[in-house]
């Protein structure tokens, strides 16, 4: 989904109100927030957002809700401690890369390791 511009977004969910000092999240389609990490090509952060997670307590459909808005954000890549094989099946269609980390990792370490999984 990166198409070259000077920014590139990474997706972290999280379990808090979200930015790089909350911690990632124990489950991907049902967490409760997600943060999104706007970066320049050098792997400077530019912006950090965090919105709800709209698949938090959806009764069905939470890993395509999530994912949605993943997509809808602009976000290359997704952190999550796992991704089931649906949400992984649809990650891999949209071209959004999912990268895992450990439940309970600081966003802001969430990030390091993302950009390094994506080379910024």
């Amino acid at each position: 989904m990166y198409f070259g511009d000077s920014m590139r977004k990474i997706a972290v969910v999280c379990e808090g109100s979200g930015g790089l000092e909350d911690i990632v999240a124990s489950k991907f389609a049902r967490a409760p927030k997600i943060v999104f990490v706007e970066l320049e090509d050098e792997g400077r952060i530019l912006d950090v957002k965090a919105i709800d997670n709209p698949g938090a307590n959806a009764e069905s459909g939470a890993a395509v809700k999530i994912i949605q808005t993943v997509i809808d954000e602009g976000a290359e890549a997704v952190v999550a401690p796992a991704f089931g094989p649906n949400a992984q099946a649809i990650l891999d269609e949209v071209k959004v890369k999912g990268i895992t980390v450990p439940a309970g990792t600081k966003v802001r370490e969430a990030v390091e390791i993302a950009k390094r999984e994506l080379g910024i």
